[in-house]
């Protein structure tokens, strides 16, 4: 059974003026079907205003389809009664593009890791403690950061505690939501080889969205293109990578 299944998912935006009827302006999403197997990732790689930000609140819980369903382990996120509601609100976490507007900038880097933790676990202060030194070190960082706040944080070692924050958890999905967009190349390259050395650990599987098709290549198994709401092919790592060789001279 794969982990996550989108079948057929629809949504539509839709406006209203002063002197007219709603009317639609497009579809965020259209007849959109696709599966993630656990352990991988999937990139969902197309342009801007492509459909990718819609499916990735869809996924989240955060914007239901207007049709279609999508499942969690064979559970109907949109459907699911409230315990397993919460357990898939553990299970699936986020990373998203701006590092700096993903945190509340008057909290402590513990206190910002620390918040799922606190959410669905019963630690000690000196277990916290722990656990939020070791998700720092696991992702580069160190457990003296913990005392620091977002404003003395570069926005790369702040993507950093994102992703630490958005693994306390040991969830089974991540949605990188552009994840390395704002930061310089050299940044980039080490939070993408964190967070395939984090999937390879841990067997977490992601759903990348992004524009960047070198970033999305180094991390993803599959990659589905989006264009105007609708999946227009799916292809893994290694036929794109064999497709691009016979075209070499």
């Amino acid at each position: 059974m794969s982990l996550l299944v989108a079948d057929n998912i629809s949504k539509t935006y839709g406006s209203a003026g002063w002197f007219r009827k709603s009317t639609s302006e497009g579809t965020g999403v259209r007849n959109l079907s696709f599966s993630l197997e656990e352990g991988t990732c999937l990139g969902i790689l197309g342009e801007s205003g492509a459909g990718k930000s819609t499916l990735g609140r869809i996924v989240l819980g955060l914007l239901p389809p207007d049709s279609g369903t999508i499942t969690f382990e064979g559970i109907d996120l949109y459907r699911s009664d409230r315990k397993a509601r919460k357990q898939w609100r553990r299970d699936i976490q986020v990373v998203f593009q701006d590092s700096y507007s993903a945190v509340n900038p008057r909290m402590r880097i513990l206190d910002i890791i620390a918040e799922p933790l606190r959410n669905y676990e019963r630690l000690t202060s000196l277990e916290e403690r722990r656990k939020v030194a070791e998700l720092l070190v696991l992702v580069g960082l160190t457990a003296d950061d913990m005392h620091k706040r977002p404003g003395q944080m570069s926005g790369g070692q702040l993507q950093r505690v994102n992703i630490a924050r958005a693994i306390a958890l040991k969830p089974k999905l991540i949605v990188l939501d552009e994840p390395v967009s704002s930061l310089d190349m050299i940044i980039q390259k080490q939070i993408l080889i964190h967070l395939r050395e984090l999937k390879e650990k841990y067997g977490i599987s992601y759903l990348f969205i992004s524009h960047d098709i070198m970033a999305v290549h180094y991390l993803a198994d599959r990659i589905a293109y989006i264009d105007q709401g609708s999946i227009t092919d799916v292809r893994t790592t290694l036929e794109l990578s064999n497709t691009a060789s016979l075209k070499q001279p």
